[in-house]
Parts: structure tokens; C-alpha cells; sequence
């Protein structure tokens, strides 16, 4: 799986070649660099809205943005993937808020998620042998929805940070910040996330009661989760871990559970893009865009 923020020269210029070509009126290397590109897209917007609808069509937002301002990217200010995630993060952060985002902001008021969680009855478990799948998709859907805790600009760092493993280089140029002040924005959030989680959840503190299978009826309710449709039975690529060739272990040992509860969830296929580019590219516009006869 290709990963647009390892520092690999010779993928930098594959996109340029694709670029190149594709502006040349080549369709199959535009559906290239979609290809290359989509997944990293969808599961940042997943992340973000945790909402699979809306982070689909944020990705369809994306690549419009992106084929259109495609012939004014110029390899001499930055680099590709600086230029494309700096539009994926704008777009992200300035876009309408969701439904999921005024469904946790309604529920936590005060923007703090753990009294919401402390909240939950600690009733009797979940225990139909079934449901190990459903205990898996409470896990990952209270995993993120902390980050709906977090404003969108600390959201963005956090996924590229420490979920995705960007440097402070990249992150910065990426979200329009200094090296310094993304390191901050990381920091801080960081540590927010890892409090919650010590004080509230098992998966890093055995001595808290485990509640993911008491959340079941709430989040439910809440359309959070939908027991007949798990999102993390859905195609994935592997865990995060896996897709960034990257190893926990590499960060900081007090950091370490923490940053393997985010790493160890799907990095999930996009839908595929490639039907509806090729119907962006019957239209008129898109068909002068890139010279296409």
C-alpha cells in the first residue's frame, strides 16, 4: 500500500510523471493518481467525520478540487503530497459541520466526551458468541468519536500525527502551521486523549471496568454504530500500523498502548472512485481541463 508521507523520492516523481500525462490528456494515468491517492483521503475524512457517507463524499469533493487545480500545481514550491493534503485538509476542517459532529457536540455540551462515556450504566455484558464483531465496532466507534472531541484543527493534527505518523515537517506544511506549533497542537491533544482513556477505559488500564459491551443500546440510538452493517467488517487494507510500515514501538514509551488503540483499527479500501471518474471525464469541462478529444 503506497503512503504518500514516507519520504520516498522516486514515488514523489511518479506522481509528477502521472501528472504530466494526465494533463496531457492521458485518462488511465489520472485514474492512476486517484488510485494512489483515494484511500489516504477517505480514511483521513473517516477519521475526521466518522461517518463513512460523509467521508465519501468528502473524497469525491477532494479529487474534484484536486482535477481541476491539477494544471496550477507546480513541483518547484512543493512537493505533491504536500499540495494535495494541503487541499484535503482545508477542505476538511472549512467544510459544513455533520450530523455526527452536532450529534457529539450536542451530547457532550462541554466538549468533554469522558462525562458523556462516565455516564454509560455499567450494566450486564454482551454475551451472545455472535457479537465479538459488534464488540470490535463499539471499540473502533468510541476510539473515534473522541476525536469528535477535539476541534477540527486538532483533529487533523492528531490523525496525521500520531494516527499516520507525519513529521512535523509535513504536518505543518500540510495544515498551514509552523513545525513548532504543530508539535504543540499534537502534544497537547495527545495528552488529552491519552487522560481520557487512563481514567476511563480498560484497553489501557485493566483496573477501569470495561464498558464497550454496555454501549451497545446507546450508541444504537444514537445511529453511531448499526449492528447489521459493522463498518469494520468493511475491506480494509489491514491495520493502520501495517499500511504506514511503521512500528509503535518507535514512539515514546508512555505513548505506546495509546498510539497502538489508534494504529491497530482498519485503514479501510475507499469505494472505488474509478466509475465516477470516468464520468467527470464526459463532462465538457473536465474534457478541456486536460485536452481530452
Amino acid at each position: 500500500m503506497y503512503n504518500p508521507f514516507k519520504e520516498v523520492i522516486n514515488e514523489e516523481q511518479h506522481d509528477r510523471d502521472l501528472i504530466e500525462k494526465s494533463l496531457g490528456g492521458d485518462g488511465k494515468a489520472l485514474e492512476s493518481l486517484i488510485l494512489r491517492h483515494q484511500s489516504w483521503i477517505y480514511n483521513i475524512a473517516l477519521r475526521m467525520y466518522c461517518d463513512p457517507v460523509d467521508a465519501e463524499d468528502v473524497t469525491q469533493e477532494v479529487l474534484v478540487k484536486m482535477i481541476t487545480k491539477l494544471a496550477t500545481y507546480d513541483p518547484y514550491r512543493a512537493a505533491f503530497r504536500t499540495w494535495l493534503y494541503r487541499i484535503v485538509a482545508n477542505h476538511i476542517i472549512n467544510r459544513n459541520g455533520t450530523r455526527m459532529e452536532s450529534l457529539i457536540s450536542d451530547i457532550v455540551g462541554s466538549g468533554d466526551f469522558e462525562k458523556f462515556a462516565s455516564q454509560v450504566p455499567d450494566k450486564r455484558r454482551w454475551t451472545r458468541p455472535e457479537s465479538e464483531l459488534i464488540r470490535d465496532e463499539i471499540k473502533m466507534s468510541c476510539i473515534h468519536c473522541m476525536l469528535l472531541c477535539l476541534n477540527r484543527r486538532e483533529r487533523m493534527v492528531f490523525i496525521l500525527g500520531a494516527i499516520f505518523g507525519v513529521d512535523d515537517v509535513t504536518g505543518g506544511e500540510i495544515c498551514g502551521t509552523t513545525r513548532a506549533n504543530f508539535r504543540k497542537i499534537l502534544s497537547r491533544t495527545r495528552a488529552r486523549l491519552y487522560g481520557f482513556f487512563s481514567r476511563q477505559c480498560s484497553l489501557l488500564n485493566e483496573n477501569n471496568p470495561c464498558r464497550c459491551s454496555d454501549r451497545l443500546k446507546s450508541m444504537v440510538r444514537l445511529e453511531l454504530i448499526d449492528p447489521d452493517r459493522p463498518r469494520i467488517a468493511g475491506e480494509s487494507f489491514g491495520p493502520v500500523e501495517k499500511v504506514i510500515h511503521d512500528s509503535v514501538a518507535n514512539l515514546e514509551d508512555a505513548y505506546y498502548e495509546f498510539h497502538a488503540l489508534f494504529r491497530s483499527q482498519p485503514f479501510f479500501k475507499s469505494p472505488d472512485m474509478a466509475l465516477w471518474l470516468r464520468e467527470q471525464l464526459n463532462r465538457e469541462d473536465i474534457r478541456a481541463l486536460f485536452q481530452i478529444q
